[in-house]
C-alpha cells in the first residue's frame, strides 16, 4: 500500500450518500465556493495520486476517459494538472465537445485547448487507442448516472478493461451503483478509486469492492459549514423531483390533525403550506375542517374522530397546531397509530405541551418543533441554548428535535446536530411555526411517497431552509411577513430548488 500526500484512506465510517455529496457541493456554492473550484482541486487530487503512484509523470503516457458531465469535467482537469506535471496525456471523450452539457466540465474543456492536451471526440483517429499508456483514468460516469452502460460510454468502459497500466477511478467506478455497489455488466475495474471529499457508501458494499481496488479520499475544499448548516443543497438535492410519469399521490399525502374553539386558523395554515411544499393532498381533521374546505376547497375535509383511521392513508402527520386543550386522548390515538404504520409525525404546539405532560418516548419518525418555551416546558422547566435544548429533548423523547431561535437548531436522538441561519426579524409573527410543521410533514411526505428513508434530520434542515429563507425574501420585499404570504413565499423557494 502507497501513502501518497494530499490522499488518505477511505474508512466506510466517513462514508455518505450521493443525496449528501449534491447537497454538500450546492451549499458549497452558495457559501462562494464555486463548483469550478471544487473541480480543479478535484482533478489536482488525481493528478498528485497518479505522480505518487507512477513515482513521477515526466514522459508517462496517460489517457484520460472522460464523459459528459461532472465526472468528466474531474477528468478533464486532472489532465491539464497532468499536463503540467510533464506527462504525456490524451483525452478521450464519449461525446463530442458541444455535447458537454455540465457547465463546469465546459470550462475545464475550454482550459485544456490551450495546453498540451490532445482531445479527441469519438470517431477520430486514435480514439480510445489505449495501447501502450503509463496509466489510464476513468472519468466516465460519477455519481449522478446509474443504470446499464450504453454507447461510447459502453465502448469507452471496454477499452478501459482491456488497457494496460496503472487504471484509476474518479469518485466510483464507472457501472458501479455510488449508493448501493451493484455492478452493472461492463462496470470497469480499477486499482485504485479516489472519492472527492467524502467515500460513497456503495464503495463499500455489494460487488463494489470488487471493482474499485483501494479506495483513496481527497479532500476538495467544501468547507465544513456547507454539511453542517441547512442551506439551499438541502431543498434541491434531499427533496426529491416528482418522476416523469408521476401520478396523484405520488407527491405525497399529509394529514393535519388540530384547531379548537380558540384557534381555528393553525391547523390551515399547516395544511396550506403542505400543500406549498408541494404534496398532492392534505386531509384536514379539525372540529372546523368543513368550513376550512369551503373557504379553500384544496384542503379534503375529515371529521376528528376519524383521524387515526385515516393515518393508514397518508405519508406524514402534523399533530398539534392550535388544539388548545381539547382532544389530547385523539392526539395520542393519532400518534399511536403513525408510530405502528412507521409514519413520520410532526409534532407541534399544544401537541408538546401534552408530550411534556406525559413524557413518553416517540419514535424515529417523530418530529418535534418547539420555540423556547416549549422547549424549557419539555425539559421540566431547565432553560438551555438552542442547540443544547435540541440536543437533550431529541434524546430524552427519542425524536428528532427543532428548537425554534434566531439561529435554529435541529438534533436527531443519536446527537447528530445541525444549524439554520436563515430567517428574518419579521418572522416572529403568530402562524409561522404552523408553516414550518407543514412544510416540514410536505418534505417528508414526498420522500415516503417515492419509498426514501424520511432522514428527518437533514428534512428538517431542508424546511428551515425553506422557511427561512421565504421569510428573509418576504421581509426584503415587504417588510414584513404574514403567515399566508410567507406561504406563497414557500413556493417560490421551493420551485427556485428545481433549477
Amino acid at each position: 500500500m502507497v501513502l501518497c500526500p494530499g490522499v488518505r484512506m477511505a474508512s466506510p465510517e466517513d462514508a455518505i450518500s450521493t443525496e449528501d455529496m449534491r447537497a454538500f457541493e450546492i451549499n458549497a456554492e452558495n457559501l462562494g465556493v464555486s463548483i469550478e473550484l471544487l473541480m480543479e482541486n478535484a482533478g489536482n487530487a488525481v493528478a498528485g495520486v497518479l505522480e505518487c503512484l507512477l513515482g513521477g509523470l515526466q514522459g508517462a503516457k496517460v489517457a484520460v476517459l472522460a464523459g459528459k458531465g461532472g465526472n468528466g469535467g474531474d477528468g478533464i482537469a486532472a489532465a491539464r494538472r497532468l499536463a503540467a506535471r510533464g506527462a504525456r496525456v490524451e483525452i478521450h471523450l464519449t461525446h463530442p465537445r458541444g455535447e458537454v452539457k455540465h457547465p463546469a466540465a465546459r470550462t475545464m474543456l475550454k482550459g485544456v485547448e490551450a495546453s498540451r492536451v490532445e482531445v479527441l471526440e469519438p470517431g477520430a483517429p486514435g480514439w480510445l487507442d489505449l495501447g501502450g499508456v503509463d496509466a489510464v483514468v476513468d472519468a466516465l460516469l460519477g455519481i449522478g448516472v446509474k443504470g446499464g452502460l450504453r454507447g461510447s460510454v459502453k465502448a469507452a468502459a471496454e477499452a478501459y478493461n482491456k488497457a494496460g497500466g496503472l487504471k484509476i477511478s474518479v469518485d466510483v467506478p464507472t457501472g458501479v451503483d455510488p449508493d448501493t455497489g451493484d455492478a452493472v455488466e461492463g462496470a470497469v475495474r480499477s486499482d485504485y478509486t479516489v472519492s472527492m471529499h467524502k467515500p460513497k457508501k456503495g464503495l463499500f458494499k455489494g460487488a463494489a469492492p470488487l471493482y474499485a481496488g483501494e479506495v483513496l479520499t481527497a479532500e476538495i475544499g467544501v468547507p465544513w459549514a456547507a454539511e453542517y448548516y441547512a442551506g439551499p443543497g438541502d431543498v434541491a438535492a434531499r427533496i426529491p423531483r416528482r418522476p416523469r410519469d408521476a401520478h396523484k399521490g405520488v407527491g405525497g399525502r399529509v394529514l393535519v390533525v388540530g384547531g379548537s374553539s380558540e384557534y381555528v386558523g393553525a391547523p390551515i395554515l399547516a395544511a396550506l403550506a403542505a400543500y406549498a411544499a408541494g404534496v398532492d393532498l392534505v386531509y384536514l381533521a379539525s372540529p372546523f375542517s368543513r368550513e376550512a374546505a369551503l373557504a379553500r376547497p384544496e384542503i379534503v375535509p375529515r371529521r376528528m374522530e376519524e383521524a387515526s383511521r385515516v393515518v393508514e392513508r397518508v405519508h406524514a402527520v402534523v399533530a398539534g397546531p392550535g388544539m388548545g386543550g381539547e382532544g389530547e386522548d385523539l392526539l395520542w390515538e393519532v400518534l399511536d397509530a403513525a408510530r405502528k404504520r412507521g409514519v413520520p409525525a410532526v409534532v407541534d404546539a399544544d401537541g408538546l405541551k401534552a408530550l411534556a405532560r406525559r413524557g413518553d418516548r416517540l419514535w424515529g419518525g417523530a418530529v418535534l418543533t418547539p420555540h423556547r418555551g416549549e422547549a424549557k416546558l419539555l425539559l421540566g422547566g431547565e432553560d438551555l441554548p438552542p442547540l443544547r435544548a435540541a440536543r437533550e429533548i431529541a434524546a430524552r423523547y427519542g425524536a428528532t428535535t427543532i428548537v425554534k431561535a434566531p439561529v435554529d437548531a435541529v438534533c436527531s436522538p443519536e446527537g447528530r446536530c445541525r444549524e439554520s441561519p436563515w430567517g428574518a426579524p419579521e418572522m416572529s409573527v403568530g402562524g409561522t411555526g404552523d408553516v414550518l410543521a407543514g412544510v416540514l410533514a410536505g418534505f417528508l411526505a414526498r420522500r415516503r411517497a417515492l419509498g426514501l428513508d424520511p432522514d428527518p434530520l437533514n428534512t428538517a434542515a431542508a424546511a428551515l431552509y425553506t422557511v427561512g429563507k421565504a421569510g428573509e425574501d418576504l421581509a426584503t420585499e415587504e417588510g414584513l411577513v404574514s403567515p399566508l404570504r410567507l406561504v406563497e413565499a414557500v413556493k417560490r423557494v421551493v420551485a427556485g430548488s428545481r433549477t
